[in-house]
């Protein structure tokens, strides 16, 4: 990677906020034709620590399992409820900010609309190269963590394109998710 146009060269994901989760994921079902949205209701990144690191609070090495650091601080609580579908290869993802540390997603949401585009989310290969370009650039993640198999960060780039740029290194069962949801996609076409 040689520039942050690099970061933007697998998309993968279209990523949308809502105030109601339930109305958004109808709103794509109805309105738009989607298959069934995947729900998933109080999904959390609050931080796991090492048992021998208990005191340690803000590094993220120590941390095991899923967690995020938001605005470079290790988030105690981060509570999304989360819809996922797709339209072909493309993900659609809706999140609603539920409580902790997701004014990220919370300053987006407009209460007269079903959803409002937030990020574009690309695959990568190395969340580390990526995490470096950034570093190199003068930037850092506005949000970055680990759930499941997924290393992934936000770029804020809402000053100069309106929106995040998410990017994701997926290990291999985290890739066959996004399959299956393409999957489901393309079985009714």
């Amino acid at each position: 990677m040689k520039s942050l146009s690099d970061l933007m060269r697998n998309c993968i994901q279209l990523g949308y906020v809502a105030g109601d989760i339930d109305t958004a994921a109808n709103f794509l079902e109805s309105t738009l034709g989607t298959v069934q949205c995947v729900r998933h209701y109080r999904s959390t990144l609050g931080r796991t620590l090492h048992e021998s690191t208990r005191t340690s609070l803000t590094n993220p090495a120590d941390l095991e399992g899923p967690f995020v650091v938001v605005d470079g601080a290790v988030a105690d609580e981060w509570v999304i409820d989360v819809a996922l579908v797709n339209a072909g290869p493309t993900n659609i993802e809706i999140i609603r900010p539920v409580s902790g540390s997701v004014d990220l997603y919370r300053r987006a949401v407009r209460d007269d609309a079903p959803a409002t585009f937030h990020h574009a989310g690309f695959r990568i290969d190395d969340f580390d190269e990526a995490t470096a370009l950034v570093e190199a650039s003068g930037r850092t993640w506005a949000q970055y963590g680990v759930t499941g198999g997924i290393r992934f960060g936000y770029l804020d780039l809402t000053a100069e394109l309106g929106h995040f740029i998410e990017v994701m290194e997926l290990d291999e069962a985290s890739a066959e998710t996004f399959t299956k949801l393409e999957a489901a996609s393309n079985a009714v076409n």
